[in-house]
Formats: structure tokens, C-alpha cells, sequence
């Protein structure tokens, strides 16, 4: 399936995040221990926004990564692959906060799947722009 956006992310909700994930990122390695992973960073960044402070964990990815959603998703049905697509459009025309919203709607796991697609995403135009 191919994604519906652009590799690189250049829509103005989605800058303004991207300003403010920086901000929290730089707080948050100031609290964590000097050796946790940039992409933990970002993880944890993007998880104080968007998941809900209980729920299930998405289980460990066991398949090969993708560029656009997480290894596990890819044994998921085109339904909910597409759903999680979608929600990275909303992400890069309208913010985090409006994909998290949309997301809410579909329970834990579509919105543990957003999280950890925006995960990757977003950690790799932090490392392309030099902000980690």
C-alpha cells in the first residue's frame, strides 16, 4: 500500500508540533538517564500527547519495519493500515492533536499504531534536520 503524504514533512500544523517535540525532547533528556536512545526520546515525547495514561501495549514489532507503518501493523488487515495512513495525513495537514482526536474514536490500539507510526516518522525528520 502505498502512503498517501510526501516523505518529507512540510505542512505548518505539523511544523508547530515539530517546534514544540523539539522543546520537550531537549526537557526530557535532561531528565532521563544520559544513555536512552533519541527514538525513545521522541517516543515518550509523542506518547505524553497521545496515549491515554492506562491501557494495553501494543506487542514488540516481529516483522521487518516499513518506511511508512510499524512491523507489526503489517500483519494487521488493510482496514486498519489504511485507518493508521489516514491518521498520518490528518498528522501532516493538521497537527497531532487532530489525528490523536480522530484516533480516539477508533479505541487503544488504533491509537498505540498512530504513536508508534508517528514515532518513526518523526524521528527521522528530527535526524534530517539536525534537531537531534
Amino acid at each position: 500500500m502505498e502512503p498517501s503524504f510526501q516523505p518529507k514533512i512540510e505542512h505548518g500544523a505539523l511544523e508547530k508540533d515539530i517546534e514544540r517535540l523539539v522543546r520537550e525532547i531537549q526537557e526530557l533528556k535532561g531528565k532521563m538517564p544520559q544513555a536512552t536512545p533519541e527514538k525513545e526520546l521522541v517516543k515518550s515525547a509523542l506518547g505524553a500527547r497521545i496515549l491515554p495514561q492506562t491501557g494495553p501495549a501494543v506487542p514488540p514489532a516481529t516483522a521487518q519495519p516499513s518506511p511508512v507503518l510499524p512491523g507489526y501493523l503489517q500483519q494487521e488487515s488493510p482496514e486498519i493500515q489504511l485507518k493508521v495512513e489516514e491518521l498520518l495525513d490528518i498528522t501532516f495537514h493538521k497537527g497531532i492533536d487532530a489525528a490523536v482526536e480522530e484516533a480516539k474514536k477508533y479505541g487503544p490500539f488504533i491509537l498505540d499504531a498512530l504513536h508508534d507510526s508517528l514515532t518513526g516518522k518523526i524521528y527521522d525528520e528530527l535526524k534530517t534536520r539536525n534537531l537531534l
